[in-house]
């Protein structure tokens, strides 16, 4: 696979993981505001956290490059959203 094909795969992924990791976070925050147990809550923690580890390892073993792809792609994911108060 040429590089530049290598390191745009891996940025999307890292856009992926970065969308289903926010995504993820917004129903633990969505439990807080409903007053769950919080049991709930910390379950979402974790397994959010275990994938993100688990999927972040998974990419490492292909090599620096892609480790730093999908962190870029992460990355820009959270500097894209939408900020929760306006100035």
């Amino acid at each position: 696979m040429p590089f530049a094909v290598h390191i745009v795969v891996f940025v999307l992924l890292g856009i992926v993981l970065g969308v289903g990791y926010f995504a993820l976070l917004h129903v633990e925050v969505g439990q807080f505001v409903r007053g769950a147990a919080a049991r709930y809550a910390i379950i979402t923690r974790v397994l959010r956290l275990a994938a993100a580890l688990l999927i972040f390892w998974l990419i490492a073993q292909h090599g620096a490059t892609a480790l730093l792809a999908s962190l870029a792609g992460f990355t820009l994911v959270a500097v894209t959203l939408k900020p929760l108060t306006t100035p």
